[in-house]
């Protein structure tokens, strides 16, 4: 059995990931009863983490376009849970 080392644009793909993950999930604190009004600090520091979790998710984008990569996708969770998938790096042609 061999072990595949694995690029370095797979691995900002999969940090890319875990960052959005963690990002949805702050997005998520209402559905499980957190709100400022009972958790003002918590929700205060989780929203600045949400700021710098942002920056992060575009910085390595950044380098996955810089080193040649073009898979950048986004995934984004509307309100009513249906899951839309972009590659922000594709033209987008109307018919």
């Amino acid at each position: 059995m061999t072990i595949q080392t694995d690029s370095e644009t797979l691995r900002l793909e999969k940090r890319q990931r875990g960052l959005q993950r963690v990002t949805t999930a702050i997005n998520d604190l209402t559905i499980y009863g957190i709100y400022h009004t009972n958790f003002p600090k918590l929700v205060g520091a989780l929203e600045h983490s949400k700021d710098h979790l942002k920056a992060e998710i575009q910085a390595t984008k950044k380098r996955i376009i810089d080193l040649g990569g073009n898979t950048v996708e986004e995934v984004f969770v509307a309100n009513n849970n249906n899951v839309v998938v972009s590659n922000p790096l594709e033209e987008i042609h109307d018919e």
